[in-house]
């Protein structure tokens, strides 16, 4: 049964939710192709658990390496992220996470051993901010049904922290992102049906002689069940156009264009590693008022390439907020 909503009198809700599932779905907000009205913004945060698996290979097939599938990582993220229309085309945002991280299995990276500088994988959880994430989004057409939003983001690291080891917070790399994202509504296609595709390319901060330039899709085809709840499918692929690679067993023996990696690269295998990646998930979001919704996500990896395979669920609130102006005077 198809429910059918006056487009008039729908769109302004479905807008705001629509903003509410693709900050629930996508990496980061700047995946929205809508951007807020100039004096509002958005506050949000997010829970997101990520466990992985055993480890996959240049191939793409599982390293067999002594831990086989049960090895792996649990990780919890709290991400807090606030966003701004300064006018009626460009919005800034801001965001940081908090990753807290534990490995479990038995091949753990042991102080001391070929450079490993700190005991991460000693089977506790450690916690630490992650990177700062700026950026500004431009509205370069827009209207109630269609909207194209170019964007630039710059990740920069909150502090020097590990990433060598099974259960590091990230890479420890500031990158340069460009890109743009298209969304909107396809009512003649079907009343209550929403697109989005962000397109983006990452120029990474070189560590040895390698850049790790990455390029994503994400994109998500969602249904508006009734104007205030929605279901999303979801798409995330990611390439890497340099780096290293995991290869041969029992241990994944890392190389750099086929010839194997030197200490140099070794010490920094997981920063450099060319991880590609696509991952489906499902998502769905309730808009309680105009101003406050929640979301929550479910994704699995579908194919990989020199990465732990990864599935993750994330929750979150949405809280949209107003500046007061000053009255005009008489």
């Amino acid at each position: 049964m198809i429910t059918a909503f006056p487009s008039h009198a729908g769109v302004p809700i479905r807008v705001g939710v629509l903003a509410a599932v693709l900050f629930g779905l996508a990496s980061h907000a700047s995946a929205q192709a809508f951007i807020p009205a100039p004096g509002e913004g958005t506050i949000s945060v997010s829970y997101q658990n990520t466990r992985t698996h055993g480890q996959l290979d240049m191939y793409g097939t599982q390293l067999a390496e002594p831990g086989g599938p049960r090895e792996g990582t649990d990780g919890h993220a709290l991400l807090w992220y606030v966003e701004y229309g300064l006018s009626d085309r460009i919005a800034v945002h801001a965001s940081l996470p908090f990753i807290r991280t534990k490995y479990q299995g038995c091949c753990a990276h042991p102080v001391g051993v070929d450079g490993q500088p700190s005991s991460l994988d000693d089977g506790t959880y450690h916690g630490t901010l992650q990177d700062f994430y700026f950026g500004t989004r431009f509205k370069l057409l827009a209207s109630a049904r269609l909207a194209v939003t170019p964007f630039v983001e710059v990740v920069i690291p909150s502090h020097h922290y590990e990433s060598l080891g099974q259960s590091v917070a990230g890479r420890d790399l500031r990158a340069f992102v460009v890109g743009a994202a298209v969304g909107g509504f396809a009512d003649d296609l079907l009343t209550g049906l929403h697109f989005q595709t962000r397109l983006s390319y990452a120029f990474v901060q070189n560590a040895v002689d390698v850049h790790p330039n990455r390029s994503g899709i994400d994109s998500s085809i969602g249904y508006f069940v009734t104007p205030r709840f929605a279901i999303d499918f979801l798409e995330t692929f990611q390439y890497t156009h340099d780096g290293t690679d995991w290869g041969i067993p029992p241990f994944g023996i890392g190389f750099r264009d086929g010839t194997p990696m030197t200490l140099e690269y070794g010490l920094n295998h997981d920063r450099l590693a060319r991880s590609n990646a696509l991952s489906f998930g499902f998502g769905a979001t309730f808009a309680l008022t105009e101003k406050v919704g929640f979301f929550g996500t479910v994704s699995k990896l579908a194919w990989g390439e020199n990465l732990s395979a990864p599935r993750s669920i994330t929750v979150g609130m949405n809280l949209g907020f107003q500046r007061h102006r000053s009255p005009s005077p008489p």
